[in-house]
């Protein structure tokens, strides 16, 4: 998920659109209130709330990086969640193939071909360094360098499940929502270019209509067809992080595809459908509703 898109989403309001209600014989119009785009609970006392200051070292122990050096332990609690999520997805891809070569839940006489679809930032590249250099506060310029510079270590264990569904034969898509811009070093971070972390994934698969296999998100003014119906009704017609990405994947199946596994770091990245099974990596730094 790009961390452009998600920061904007997560430490501002989220705006309403002002419906205008007009009074019988009164004519006096009312704007709705604008809501939060987190709905949670309203505590009632002080006591109830974690201090900001702790929770940050909270996370950083959860990280093993209780100084905050910027790299995670790889015997840590995040590491051993991470690679929790990573093998249980291992399991259910080796056991979707039964003994007579069909494909679970697949329907007779049909053949497609299986894939796996992964989110990018904090589900197969893992942010923590930038949530330490930017003190939890996202910075667009800053943010787009450590893109850049593919600073990105990979997420503990996903490498290893994604090489084995590479070699079982599954697609292997990233679906992100890193701007178009950043195509080439997401690429790179992902797998192998010599810049920077090269986290050593398989290859996006060249899907059936050409299509490379790593969806990053295009101007809205770029938007393919299954973009614009399927966000038409979203503001100013730029999709909504679940429609993008279910849109995505609904295109990805349209094609010839069963997504057999999607993993994503946040429940919008999983929501909405068209996967036989989804899985959710922990990140306690952000949320994107």
């Amino acid at each position: 998920m790009s961390l452009r898109t998600r920061r904007l989403s997560r430490r501002t309001t989220l705006v309403t659109a002002a419906l205008a209600v007009t009074l019988v014989g009164g004519g006096v119009a009312y704007a709705a209130t604008a809501q939060p785009a987190i709905k949670t609970s309203t505590p009632r006392h002080a006591d109830q709330v974690t201090n900001i200051d702790v929770l940050r070292q909270q996370i950083r122990n959860y990280y093993g990086d209780p100084l905050g050096t910027g790299t995670f332990a790889p015997d840590g609690s995040y590491a051993k969640e991470a690679s929790g999520v990573a093998k249980a997805g291992t399991r259910w891809l080796a056991a979707v193939q039964d003994p007579r070569g069909q494909k679970h839940g697949s329907t007779k006489g049909t053949k497609k071909t299986k894939a796996i679809v992964m989110d990018v930032d904090d589900t197969t590249l893992t942010t923590w360094n930038y949530e330490l250099a930017s003190n939890w506060a996202y910075n667009p310029t800053t943010n787009a360098q450590f893109v850049t510079d593919q600073r990105f270590p990979a997420t503990p264990g996903m490498v290893e499940m994604a090489t084995k569904a590479a070699k079982a034969g599954y697609a292997i898509v990233f679906l992100t929502g890193r701007p178009a811009a950043q195509e080439a070093a997401t690429l790179g971070n992902l797998t192998a270019d010599g810049v920077g972390v090269d986290a050593g994934y398989p290859a996006p698969t060249t899907l059936s209509d050409g299509e490379d296999g790593l969806f990053t998100k295009p101007a809205v003014a770029d938007y393919p067809d299954y973009l614009k119906a399927a966000c038409a009704e979203d503001p100013n017609g730029s999709c909504t992080t679940i429609h993008y990405k279910s849109a995505t994947r609904a295109h990805i199946e349209s094609l010839g595809y069963d997504i057999v596994a999607s993993f994503g770091d946040q429940y919008s990245d999983l929501k909405g459908g068209y996967a036989d099974r989804t899985f959710k990596l922990p990140n306690p730094n952000y949320y994107l509703p």
